[in-house]
């Protein structure tokens, strides 16, 4: 899908629903595991983006993100995202640091509505996929296939060290089919507490499918160095804006 233009009152028209801005996700449950990889096999996977991954000491973060939407103005689905930390090129180098920005890799999700609304207002690498996450006591699960390929399955184990809550700025940045890069502010917040533990995460990778050869282009399946849990997220997200990088 190509890029939605906004309307002269900032909205977007998709799928004949008027979306304004901010968009809000009003109840969602996410966990997220970090990984530490090398940097040049970061460098690799996002290269033709434009975009440099954050760099220290010849590594590189990427997460992988499992998220319940409950309560959204693009309705509610399941969501698996693909992630890196990058140098911002809208933030000088000298700037005090500020909002984390990270750049969407891959983000397949269960339902139509939002892979139109993903695609065509932030140019989020969406894709409508047989994806099922689920939620529990124990911690969170993801199964993600095409057709008879398994591409990927997670498992991500509940910590018990409780982080202090705060309003988070973000930064998402997105690559779309056509090589337009996109920075879209967001920020989130929520009730009660985080979780966290080191490691907690079980990353089991399959073959035939471009995701899965890019997992084990990192890596994977290796240690996470964390995982975090938020069953009380909130969050909004700004209009995006094209970046010439």
């Amino acid at each position: 899908m190509a890029g939605l233009v906004a309307e002269a009152d900032g909205s977007y028209l998709v799928d004949d629903r008027v979306i304004t801005m901010p968009v809000e996700v009003r109840s969602a449950r996410q966990a997220a595991s970090t990984f530490i990889v090398d940097h040049s096999a970061a460098q690799r996977v996002i290269d033709h983006t434009g975009l440099r991954a954050a760099r220290k000491a010849n590594k590189a973060i990427a997460s992988l993100a499992l998220v319940d939407y409950l309560d959204n103005d693009l309705d509610t689905y399941f969501e698996l995202a693909l992630a890196f930390v990058i140098d911002d090129p809208a933030v000088a180098p000298t700037a005090p640091k500020g909002a984390v920005s990270t750049l969407i890799h891959r983000l397949p999700v269960s339902e139509k509505f939002t892979c139109s609304a993903g695609k065509g207002i932030w140019g989020f690498p969406k894709w409508i996929a047989d994806l099922k996450v689920s939620f529990d006591s124990l911690g969170a699960s993801c199964v993600l296939r095409d057709g008879d390929i398994e591409i990927v399955r997670v498992t991500m184990k509940r910590g018990f060290v409780p982080l202090p809550r705060k309003p988070m700025e973000m930064v998402a940045y997105s690559c779309d089919d056509d090589g337009v890069v996109r920075r879209t502010p967001w920020v989130t917040t929520g009730d009660g507490r985080q979780k966290v533990r080191l490691g907690g995460a079980k990353v089991e990778v399959g073959y035939g499918h471009p995701l899965a050869d890019e997992l084990r282009t990192l890596g994977l399946p290796r240690r996470a160095a964390m995982t975090f849990f938020d069953d009380h997220m909130r969050a909004t997200f700004q209009a995006p804006q094209i970046i010439e990088v």
